[in-house]
Protein backbone atom coordinates (compact mmCIF):
# COMPACT_ATOMS: atom_id res chain seq x y z
CA UNK A 1 0.00 0.00 0.00
CA UNK A 2 1.31 3.46 -1.23
CA UNK A 3 0.35 4.81 2.77
CA UNK A 4 2.57 2.03 4.29
CA UNK A 5 5.67 3.26 2.45
CA UNK A 6 8.01 3.85 5.26
CA UNK A 7 11.07 5.45 3.32
CA UNK A 8 8.72 7.60 1.23
CA UNK A 9 6.87 8.98 4.12
CA UNK A 10 10.30 9.76 5.98
CA UNK A 11 12.45 11.49 3.04
CA UNK A 12 9.16 13.25 2.58
CA UNK A 13 9.45 14.78 6.04
CA UNK A 14 12.99 14.83 5.89
CA UNK A 15 12.65 17.54 2.91
CA UNK A 16 10.56 19.93 5.08
CA UNK A 17 13.18 19.00 7.86
CA UNK A 18 15.97 20.52 6.07
CA UNK A 19 15.33 24.19 5.38
CA UNK A 20 14.35 24.20 9.44
CA UNK A 21 17.49 23.08 11.10
CA UNK A 22 19.70 24.55 8.87
CA UNK A 23 18.07 27.94 9.43
CA UNK A 24 17.72 27.39 13.00
CA UNK A 25 21.27 26.19 13.24
CA UNK A 26 22.70 28.95 11.93
CA UNK A 27 21.32 31.01 13.93
CA UNK A 28 22.34 29.10 16.91
CA UNK A 29 25.75 29.42 14.84
CA UNK A 30 25.61 33.09 14.46
CA UNK A 31 24.69 33.88 18.12
CA UNK A 32 27.13 31.50 19.84
CA UNK A 33 30.18 33.02 17.77
CA UNK A 34 28.74 36.49 18.50
CA UNK A 35 28.97 35.88 22.15
CA UNK A 36 25.20 35.36 22.67
CA UNK A 37 23.57 33.32 25.99
CA UNK A 38 20.46 31.81 26.32
CA UNK A 39 17.54 34.25 27.06
CA UNK A 40 16.02 33.07 30.61
CA UNK A 41 14.77 36.38 31.87
CA UNK A 42 12.98 37.71 28.37
CA UNK A 43 12.03 41.71 30.14
CA UNK A 44 15.91 42.26 31.36
CA UNK A 45 18.29 43.43 29.20
CA UNK A 46 19.48 41.48 26.02
CA UNK A 47 21.94 41.83 23.02
CA UNK A 48 21.32 41.13 19.22
CA UNK A 49 23.51 37.74 19.52
CA UNK A 50 21.41 36.19 22.63
CA UNK A 51 18.02 36.60 20.39
CA UNK A 52 19.85 34.74 17.99
CA UNK A 53 20.90 32.33 20.22
CA UNK A 54 17.67 31.67 21.93
CA UNK A 55 16.33 31.97 18.66
CA UNK A 56 17.94 28.95 17.04
CA UNK A 57 18.27 26.89 20.37
CA UNK A 58 14.23 27.26 20.98
CA UNK A 59 13.79 26.43 17.49
CA UNK A 60 16.22 23.28 17.32
CA UNK A 61 14.34 22.21 20.83
CA UNK A 62 11.07 21.70 18.35
CA UNK A 63 12.82 19.22 16.04
CA UNK A 64 10.51 16.41 17.76
CA UNK A 65 7.77 18.47 17.01
CA UNK A 66 8.94 19.00 13.43
CA UNK A 67 9.27 15.63 12.88
CA UNK A 68 6.22 14.26 14.27
CA UNK A 69 3.70 16.60 12.13
CA UNK A 70 5.53 16.02 8.97
CA UNK A 71 5.89 12.33 9.33
CA UNK A 72 2.24 12.03 10.24
CA UNK A 73 1.13 14.52 7.56
CA UNK A 74 3.03 12.50 4.59
CA UNK A 75 1.10 9.36 5.58
CA UNK A 76 -2.60 10.86 6.62
CA UNK A 77 -2.07 14.30 4.32
CA UNK A 78 -3.54 16.97 6.93
CA UNK A 79 -5.89 14.72 9.24
CA UNK A 80 -2.44 13.81 10.78
CA UNK A 81 -0.79 17.35 10.83
CA UNK A 82 -2.48 18.36 14.21
CA UNK A 83 -1.70 14.89 15.80
CA UNK A 84 1.82 14.56 14.72
CA UNK A 85 2.09 18.52 16.35
CA UNK A 86 0.22 17.38 19.72
CA UNK A 87 2.42 14.25 19.97
CA UNK A 88 5.68 16.02 18.95
CA UNK A 89 4.86 18.21 21.94
CA UNK A 90 4.70 15.53 24.13
CA UNK A 91 7.70 13.90 22.80
CA UNK A 92 9.65 17.64 23.67
CA UNK A 93 7.79 18.09 27.20
CA UNK A 94 8.39 14.24 28.28
CA UNK A 95 12.17 13.99 26.97
CA UNK A 96 11.42 11.12 24.54
CA UNK A 97 13.58 13.54 21.88
CA UNK A 98 14.03 13.20 18.59
CA UNK A 99 13.62 9.62 17.98
CA UNK A 100 10.55 9.91 20.11
CA UNK A 101 9.12 11.86 17.43
CA UNK A 102 10.23 10.26 14.96
CA UNK A 103 8.33 7.16 16.23
CA UNK A 104 5.17 9.24 17.22
CA UNK A 105 4.88 10.92 13.63
CA UNK A 106 4.44 6.84 12.16
CA UNK A 107 1.88 6.11 14.81
CA UNK A 108 -0.40 8.73 14.46
CA UNK A 109 -0.11 9.20 10.44
CA UNK A 110 -0.63 5.67 10.39
CA UNK A 111 -3.67 5.33 13.13
CA UNK A 112 -5.19 8.65 11.46
CA UNK A 113 -5.16 7.01 7.76
CA UNK A 114 -7.02 4.03 9.25
CA UNK A 115 -9.51 6.08 11.20
CA UNK A 116 -9.97 8.05 8.29
CA UNK A 117 -11.00 5.05 6.37
CA UNK A 118 -13.04 3.28 8.82
CA UNK A 119 -15.45 5.65 10.51
CA UNK A 120 -18.31 6.15 8.67
CA UNK A 121 -20.23 9.03 9.65
CA UNK A 122 -24.34 10.08 7.88
CA UNK A 123 -23.56 12.67 4.85
CA UNK A 124 -24.56 15.42 7.41
CA UNK A 125 -22.20 14.81 10.13
CA UNK A 126 -19.27 14.25 7.59
CA UNK A 127 -17.91 17.52 7.79
CA UNK A 128 -16.91 17.33 11.51
CA UNK A 129 -14.90 13.72 10.67
CA UNK A 130 -11.40 16.13 9.55
CA UNK A 131 -11.79 18.84 11.84
CA UNK A 132 -12.89 17.50 15.51
CA UNK A 133 -13.18 13.59 15.41
CA UNK A 134 -9.83 12.45 13.56
CA UNK A 135 -7.21 14.37 15.41
CA UNK A 136 -8.94 14.25 18.54
CA UNK A 137 -9.31 10.39 19.00
CA UNK A 138 -6.00 9.86 16.90
CA UNK A 139 -4.15 12.83 19.57
CA UNK A 140 -5.63 10.72 22.82
CA UNK A 141 -5.11 7.04 21.55
CA UNK A 142 -1.45 7.78 20.44
CA UNK A 143 -1.00 10.23 23.65
CA UNK A 144 -1.92 7.51 25.88
CA UNK A 145 0.22 4.80 24.62
CA UNK A 146 3.13 6.86 23.94
CA UNK A 147 3.26 8.39 27.78
CA UNK A 148 1.79 4.52 29.49
CA UNK A 149 3.34 2.23 27.19
CA UNK A 150 5.88 3.61 24.82
CA UNK A 151 7.17 5.87 27.48
CA UNK A 152 7.96 3.35 30.39
CA UNK A 153 10.79 1.18 28.90
CA UNK A 154 12.15 4.99 27.70
CA UNK A 155 12.45 6.22 30.99
CA UNK A 156 13.36 2.69 32.61
CA UNK A 157 15.94 3.17 29.99
CA UNK A 158 17.26 6.23 31.07
CA UNK A 159 17.57 5.38 35.12
CA UNK A 160 19.29 1.78 33.84
CA UNK A 161 21.90 4.57 32.07
CA UNK A 162 21.92 6.69 34.57
CA UNK A 163 22.48 4.26 37.24
CA UNK A 164 25.29 2.41 34.99
CA UNK A 165 26.98 5.57 35.06
CA UNK A 166 27.55 6.18 38.48
CA UNK A 167 28.58 2.43 39.42
CA UNK A 168 30.85 2.38 36.64
CA UNK A 169 32.90 5.24 38.71
CA UNK A 170 36.18 4.27 39.64
CA UNK A 171 36.66 1.45 36.94
CA UNK A 172 38.60 1.41 34.44
CA UNK A 173 38.64 4.75 33.11
CA UNK A 174 39.31 3.42 29.16
CA UNK A 175 35.49 1.51 29.71
CA UNK A 176 33.87 4.40 31.28
CA UNK A 177 35.30 6.87 28.78
CA UNK A 178 33.96 4.17 25.68
CA UNK A 179 30.28 4.06 27.25
CA UNK A 180 29.91 8.32 27.97
CA UNK A 181 31.06 8.39 24.49
CA UNK A 182 28.64 6.05 23.07
CA UNK A 183 25.92 6.81 25.17
CA UNK A 184 26.50 10.69 24.30
CA UNK A 185 26.44 10.26 20.62
CA UNK A 186 23.51 7.17 19.30
CA UNK A 187 21.04 9.23 19.95
CA UNK A 188 21.88 12.92 18.73
CA UNK A 189 20.73 14.79 21.01
CA UNK A 190 18.40 12.96 22.54
CA UNK A 191 17.02 11.79 26.02
CA UNK A 192 19.57 9.14 26.46
CA UNK A 193 22.03 12.07 25.45
CA UNK A 194 20.52 14.19 28.28
CA UNK A 195 20.98 11.48 30.60
CA UNK A 196 24.89 11.54 30.04
CA UNK A 197 24.53 15.03 29.97
CA UNK A 198 23.02 15.37 33.92
CA UNK A 199 25.30 12.90 34.98
CA UNK A 200 28.78 14.58 33.62
CA UNK A 201 26.82 17.86 34.73
CA UNK A 202 26.90 16.92 38.22
CA UNK A 203 30.67 15.43 38.23
CA UNK A 204 31.45 19.00 36.55
CA UNK A 205 29.84 20.27 39.95
CA UNK A 206 32.26 18.41 41.73
CA UNK A 207 35.57 19.30 39.86
CA UNK A 208 35.40 16.28 37.15
CA UNK A 209 35.47 17.67 34.01
CA UNK A 210 36.49 15.06 31.98
CA UNK A 211 32.77 12.96 30.96
CA UNK A 212 31.37 16.26 29.99
CA UNK A 213 34.75 17.34 27.60
CA UNK A 214 34.38 13.75 26.20
CA UNK A 215 30.73 14.23 25.91
CA UNK A 216 31.51 17.68 24.35
CA UNK A 217 33.44 15.64 21.37
CA UNK A 218 31.21 12.54 21.22
CA UNK A 219 28.03 14.75 20.22
CA UNK A 220 30.61 16.14 17.29
CA UNK A 221 31.36 12.70 15.62
CA UNK A 222 28.58 12.36 13.64
CA UNK A 223 28.93 15.66 11.15
CA UNK A 224 32.43 15.93 11.14
CA UNK A 225 32.67 12.08 10.31
CA UNK A 226 30.31 12.20 7.70
CA UNK A 227 32.31 15.06 6.06
CA UNK A 228 35.24 13.48 6.12
CA UNK A 229 33.59 10.18 5.11
CA UNK A 230 32.10 12.64 2.07
CA UNK A 231 35.89 13.68 0.85
CA UNK A 232 37.38 9.99 1.24
CA UNK A 233 34.16 8.88 -0.91
CA UNK A 234 35.27 11.14 -3.44
CA UNK A 235 38.73 10.83 -3.26
CA UNK A 236 38.16 6.66 -3.52
CA UNK A 237 35.35 7.58 -6.28
CA UNK A 238 32.05 5.62 -4.49
CA UNK A 239 28.94 6.95 -4.93
CA UNK A 240 27.36 6.94 -1.60
CA UNK A 241 26.44 10.60 -1.12
CA UNK A 242 23.54 12.04 -2.83
CA UNK A 243 23.56 15.44 -3.63
CA UNK A 244 20.85 16.35 -1.63
CA UNK A 245 23.21 14.86 1.25
CA UNK A 246 26.10 16.85 0.07
CA UNK A 247 24.23 20.18 0.23
CA UNK A 248 23.30 19.15 3.68
CA UNK A 249 26.56 18.67 4.32
CA UNK A 250 27.67 22.02 4.02
CA UNK A 251 25.37 23.64 7.23
CA UNK A 252 26.05 20.41 8.93
CA UNK A 253 29.66 20.80 9.07
CA UNK A 254 29.57 24.60 10.19
CA UNK A 255 26.95 23.36 12.88
CA UNK A 256 28.70 20.30 14.11
CA UNK A 257 31.98 22.72 14.95
CA UNK A 258 29.53 24.23 17.27
CA UNK A 259 28.40 21.08 18.93
CA UNK A 260 25.10 21.04 16.83
CA UNK A 261 24.37 17.22 15.57
CA UNK A 262 21.33 18.56 13.97
CA UNK A 263 22.47 19.42 11.13
CA UNK A 264 23.01 15.81 10.09
CA UNK A 265 19.87 14.45 10.74
CA UNK A 266 18.90 14.84 7.17
CA UNK A 267 21.44 12.14 5.89
CA UNK A 268 21.43 10.11 8.95
CA UNK A 269 18.05 9.63 9.01
CA UNK A 270 18.53 8.39 5.32
CA UNK A 271 20.70 5.16 6.15
CA UNK A 272 19.90 5.37 10.13
CA UNK A 273 21.36 2.24 11.60
CA UNK A 274 24.55 1.47 9.52
CA UNK A 275 25.44 5.83 10.83
CA UNK A 276 24.40 5.05 13.94
CA UNK A 277 26.50 1.66 14.24
CA UNK A 278 29.47 4.17 12.89
CA UNK A 279 28.75 6.94 15.50
CA UNK A 280 29.03 4.03 18.33
CA UNK A 281 31.94 2.65 16.94
CA UNK A 282 33.89 6.48 15.81
CA UNK A 283 32.35 8.12 19.58
CA UNK A 284 33.59 4.69 21.67
CA UNK A 285 37.15 5.99 20.29
CA UNK A 286 36.75 9.42 20.91
CA UNK A 287 35.69 8.82 24.55
CA UNK A 288 38.42 6.47 25.42
CA UNK A 289 40.95 8.49 23.81
CA UNK A 290 39.69 12.07 26.11
CA UNK A 291 39.82 9.66 29.29
CA UNK A 292 42.81 8.12 28.36
CA UNK A 293 44.86 11.24 28.11
CA UNK A 294 42.59 12.82 30.96
CA UNK A 295 41.28 15.91 28.69
CA UNK A 296 40.04 18.18 31.13
CA UNK A 297 37.76 21.54 30.63
CA UNK A 298 35.36 23.93 32.54
CA UNK A 299 32.84 24.88 29.93
CA UNK A 300 29.90 22.36 29.41
CA UNK A 301 29.04 22.91 25.73
CA UNK A 302 30.54 24.75 22.36
CA UNK A 303 32.44 22.69 20.20
CA UNK A 304 35.17 23.80 19.63
CA UNK A 305 34.52 26.94 20.98
CA UNK A 306 35.49 25.30 24.53
CA UNK A 307 39.38 25.44 22.62
CA UNK A 308 40.44 28.44 25.44
CA UNK A 309 39.39 26.45 28.70
CA UNK A 310 40.72 22.99 26.83
CA UNK A 311 44.27 21.35 28.94
CA UNK A 312 45.16 19.62 26.82
CA UNK A 313 44.10 21.49 23.31
CA UNK A 314 46.06 19.50 20.84
CA UNK A 315 45.27 16.18 22.06
CA UNK A 316 41.33 16.63 22.71
CA UNK A 317 41.41 17.72 18.72
CA UNK A 318 43.28 14.10 17.70
CA UNK A 319 40.88 12.51 20.10
CA UNK A 320 38.53 14.02 18.07
CA UNK A 321 39.56 13.95 14.92
CA UNK A 322 40.67 10.07 15.28
CA UNK A 323 37.16 9.28 15.97
CA UNK A 324 36.19 10.99 13.11
CA UNK A 325 38.40 9.42 10.69
CA UNK A 326 37.43 5.96 12.41
CA UNK A 327 33.50 6.81 12.05
CA UNK A 328 34.57 7.94 8.17
CA UNK A 329 36.12 4.88 7.30
CA UNK A 330 33.38 2.66 8.39
CA UNK A 331 30.91 4.32 7.31
CA UNK A 332 32.67 4.67 3.79
CA UNK A 333 32.37 0.85 3.86
CA UNK A 334 28.94 0.66 4.99
CA UNK A 335 26.64 3.42 4.00
CA UNK A 336 24.92 3.05 0.77
CA UNK A 337 23.42 6.15 -1.04
CA UNK A 338 20.04 6.95 -1.08
CA UNK A 339 18.12 5.57 -3.96
CA UNK A 340 14.87 8.11 -5.05
CA UNK A 341 12.31 7.39 -7.86
CA UNK A 342 10.38 9.25 -10.09
CA UNK A 343 7.18 8.64 -8.20
CA UNK A 344 8.57 9.05 -4.91
CA UNK A 345 8.48 13.17 -5.76
CA UNK A 346 7.96 15.01 -2.07
CA UNK A 347 4.16 15.80 -1.38
CA UNK A 348 3.63 19.50 -1.37
CA UNK A 349 1.71 20.57 1.75
CA UNK A 350 -1.62 21.84 -0.17
CA UNK A 351 -3.64 23.64 2.39
CA UNK A 352 -6.08 24.92 -0.40
CA UNK A 353 -9.02 23.08 0.63
CA UNK A 354 -9.56 23.84 4.08
CA UNK A 355 -12.13 25.60 5.02
CA UNK A 356 -12.77 27.67 8.03
CA UNK A 357 -15.96 28.60 8.92
CA UNK A 358 -16.96 31.92 10.75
Amino acid sequence: MKNLNIKKNLMTAISYLIPFVCCAGMLMVIGNISGGQGIKDFNGSMSVADVLFTLGGDGLGLLAVFISMFISYAIADRAGIVPGFLLGILCKEYGYGFLGGLFAGFMTGYLANYLKNAIRLPAWFEGIKPMLILPFLTTLIVALLMRYVVGIPIHALQDFIGYTLTSMQGGSIIVLGMVVGILSAVDYGGPINKVVFVFCLGLVSEGYTTPMNALISASMIAPLGLTICYFLSRLFKRDIFSDEEANALKSAFIMGCCQITEGSYPIILNDLIRITICTAIGAAVNGALVFYWDCTNPIVWGGFFTLPGQNHPGLWVAALLIGSLVFSIICLLLKRKPVTKENDDEQELNLSNVKISG
